[in-house]
């Protein structure tokens, strides 16, 4: 459910609360209008607005003091000292509470370094015609913190649709589904098999490292120069890392005993042959 779905379905109880102590602070947003009328008219049939409008009028009126802070005295003297020009994330949570859990549990990174709710997302007094109200398109939002997995977009192989990066939250819930480097999965590859759906098994004999570290045991998910996204060049030098132990007759030096997957050719899992051997 998206965050401003959840504030139209979830959040009424939080809402209520708030309006008890909005109910004290006579400026509403008609007041504000006689100043700010384009920015609160822009507001008000924005996508926040609107969200804010299917709860309850009262909340849509009240809702320049519940970001801004209390308003009497900057009525009285209009200037940016007496109000809160930048809400804090605080006030974003009044509504949004159910993303409070998921990003102190599960974005920790996000937390220590002070990303706050509008380092991403717009405010709500235009339209940026954007998913969730960002400020960018996700793969360009996450690029200015995450700069190596931006440049590795660039490399020869790499999650594209075309010269376009797929957007980061394809895979990636950023308030946190898990500890998983917030990836949007459950279980081992989770979120890959979304699209490889061709890999998802179950097999009879499965390759065990998907067990262990998922999809990323063997591919780099953002680009890499390797094709199919290994982590290595070669696949021989992939497989080697985990079976070191090879049978004596595979004699290495030679080139049919480099390319492994020549004789298991079911390297995802088999339903025929433990050696991953497709007869």
């Amino acid at each position: 459910m998206t965050p401003l779905r959840s504030l139209a379905a979830g959040a009424v109880v939080a809402l209520a609360l708030t309006l008890t102590v909005w109910a004290e602070e006579p400026v509403d947003m008609s007041t504000c209008a006689m100043c700010h009328e384009d920015v609160a008219a822009a507001f008000a049939t924005g996508p926040h607005g609107s969200a804010m409008a299917t709860v309850s009028h009262d909340v849509l009126e009240r809702s320049c003091a519940g970001c801004h802070g209390p308003a009497t005295e900057h009525v009285d003297d209009p200037t940016a000292d007496n109000i809160t020009r930048r809400p804090e994330p605080g006030a974003c949570l009044t509504c949004h509470s159910g993303q409070q859990g998921l990003t102190d549990l599960a974005t920790p990174s996000h937390v220590r370094n002070g990303v706050a709710c509008l380092d991403c997302h717009g405010t709500g007094h235009r339209d940026l015609a954007t998913d969730h109200m960002l400020t960018a398109a996700p793969h360009e939002l996450c690029a200015k913190c995450h700069l190596s997995e931006s440049a590795s977009f660039k490399m020869p192989y790499a999650h594209r649709d075309g010269t376009r990066p797929f957007e980061c939250t394809n895979c990636h819930s950023v308030h946190g589904d898990n500890r998983q480097a917030r990836l949007a999965m459950s279980g081992p590859g989770g979120v890959c098999l979304d699209c490889h759906a061709e890999k998802t098994g179950p097999f009879v004999y499965p390759h065990p490292p998907r067990a262990v570290d998922g999809c990323i045991s063997c591919h780099v998910p953002h680009g890499t120069p390797n094709p199919r996204l290994l982590t290595r060049n070669r696949v021989a030098a992939l497989c080697i890392e985990c079976h070191a132990d090879v049978p004596a007759f595979h004699d290495l030096s030679r080139a049919r005993y480099q390319n492994c997957q020549h004789c298991h050719a079911a390297v995802h899992g088999s339903n025929r042959d433990p050696r991953l051997i497709e007869e």
